[in-house]
């Protein structure tokens, strides 16, 4: 297999930074069958890390307009981490969600780096638990958070913490942050931007089982995920408390299973290779297309629809933000 690697002097959609594509090249190509190719008509396929951006409709004609991926759009491949994630190239994706995912045009992976460094430095000393499960986010980034911090905050046996913060955290925050994981029997995991969250993958390098309440969440291949994480349904945030209660006697054994789990799949000592493969696995299995038939797959209804990005989605949007601004 020949593969083309685009960088940002070559299209201006690619990642300035494209860390994830330049830790993985080397393995890429150290795998038996592939080469690089310096012209992209000779490859097989064509690799971009994408900027990490919020993408809307006018995203469309960003592609149309650039001279490389509109010229192959039927080789072009993505590696993608944008909490809103649209679909419209093929490739790898950390957030794409459940209602546009397609397993023949995507894979779901997780993430390969974190803003909390301090998670991958944990003490070798055991913690006792000090609550049932935790949390400490921002709930501006969804209803559910909110909801679920409503439902929570008061009851003694959990310990939930707002904080105004993104992923601007000080020493301080990233510390507590990772003691209230630790000290928990179990960490709450709520979509928030995305389905995903750092927290799901993080709450597993903890050792601490992902309680995942994300409806559109889509694990990524490897791991049995019922092994070690709880699942459970937005639309019952209130029965929640009840459902940790019931669930309370398999924290430990979960907990450990999550941690294996993180190590034999999602681990720094893994993960390279983890990407590569699931991104040559991907451009292997997905059936040859055409230019012409790509570029009308970015205009399509379905996809369109589905990204809400139909003229009547966009002026129910627009009366929306009008009616609650």
């Amino acid at each position: 297999m020949k593969l083309f690697f685009i960088n940002e002097k070559l299209s201006g959609l690619s990642d300035s930074d494209a860390k994830i594509l330049d830790s993985i090249k080397s393995t890429l190509l150290s795998t038996k069958g592939i080469e690089e190719v310096l012209t992209p008509e000779t490859a097989d396929a064509i690799i971009i890390q994408e900027k990490n951006s919020f993408k809307n409709f006018r995203y469309i004609k960003d592609l149309e307009l650039d001279a490389l991926i509109s010229a192959y759009p039927e080789k072009v491949f993505t590696i993608n981490t944008d909490d809103c994630a649209t679909g419209l190239l093929r490739g790898l994706y950390t957030s794409l969600p459940k209602y546009r995912f397609n397993s023949i045009l995507y894979a779901a992976v997780p993430y390969m780096y974190y803003p909390n460094e301090l998670v991958f430095a944990q003490s070798a000393d055991e913690v006792t638990p000090t609550c049932l499960a935790s949390w400490r986010g921002n709930a501006k980034s969804n209803n559910l958070r909110s909801r679920m911090v409503n439902v929570l905050e008061a009851k003694s046996e959990f310990r939930i913490e707002r904080t105004d913060s993104w992923l601007n955290h000080n020493d301080d925050e990233k510390s507590n942050y990772v003691n209230l994981i630790r000290a928990s029997k179990f960490s709450l995991c709520p979509a928030g931007w995305a389905p995903v969250s750092f927290r799901i993958y993080e709450s597993m390098a903890l050792g601490i089982c992902p309680i995942i309440i994300a409806d559109d969440f889509v694990p990524p291949k490897g791991p049995n995920w019922n092994d070690f994480a709880l699942f459970y349904p937005e639309k019952d945030i209130s029965g929640l408390s009840s459902f940790i209660s019931r669930n309370e006697h398999l924290a430990n054994d979960l907990g450990e299973k999550a941690f294996n789990a993180w190590q034999e799949h999602f681990c720094q000592n893994v993960i390279k290779e983890y990407y590569a493969n699931t991104l040559l696995s991907l451009i292997r299995l997905t059936p040859k297309t055409s230019k012409e038939a790509e570029l009308k797959r970015w205009k399509s209804l379905s996809l369109n629809w589905n990204n809400k990005w139909t003229i009547p989605q966009r002026l129910v949007n627009k009366v929306k933000k009008v009616i609650y601004n």
